[in-house]
């Protein structure tokens, strides 16, 4: 993980790997002191529940409202304003306004996500029916044994009917006339 950094004006926090500059407004990012780290990382390891559900809503193995998702999602903005009220905001540079506006996009933003995500579980949902449906068709498409049930069974084909025709005469092309099947378990034509 990288480092924890936040900006003084808009008050972003958060693990950054290779970022320099605030996404928001562009200002130089500082790295947390390490108490301040420590408060960040004890409401952090609070998270981990919710961010694996949320993570669960994105890989389409929680199927869910877009109301639930949006209630996990406003739960961190909701844990992430405490922490930045509590800790960065007596910052004389930290601005309130810009604050206010950095949080409404990212409530736009999870809007966006729950739809997109709740859109993706309802496709997966369809594929999954139709799937079902497929081989629900499938199996009711296989031929059974009218007499005893069986899906043993073998189709008669010319050949057949042409061997037992040349060896039986015409008595061997009457018995296979009309029939299709033969059932291995019982014996049966249809």
């Amino acid at each position: 993980m990288g480092k924890v950094m936040y900006c003084e004006k808009c008050g972003d926090v958060g693990y950054i790997l290779f970022r320099k500059r605030c996404k928001n407004c562009g200002i130089q990012l500082k790295i947390l002191s390490k108490e301040m780290k420590q408060k960040y990382n004890i409401f952090n390891d609070s998270w981990s529940e919710i961010l694996s559900q949320l993570n669960g809503f994105s890989n389409n193995t929680i199927i869910g409202t877009i109301n639930e998702e949006l209630a996990l999602r406003e739960e961190l903005i909701s844990r992430t304003n405490n922490f930045v009220m509590n800790e960065l905001a007596d910052n004389p540079i930290f601005s309130l306004e810009t604050y206010n506006i950095q949080i409404e996009k990212e409530r736009e933003t999870n809007k966006d996500l729950a739809e997109f995500h709740h859109q993706q579980s309802r496709k997966q949902q369809a594929k999954n029916l139709a799937k079902m449906q497929q081989e629900k068709d499938k199996q009711n498409c296989i031929p059974k044994c009218p007499i005893c049930g069986s899906t043993n069974i073998n189709k008669i084909t010319i050949g057949n009917r042409a061997v037992k025709t040349a060896v039986f005469g015409v008595v061997g092309a009457v018995d296979d006339a009309g029939k299709t099947y033969k059932c291995n378990n019982c014996g049966s034509k249809f």
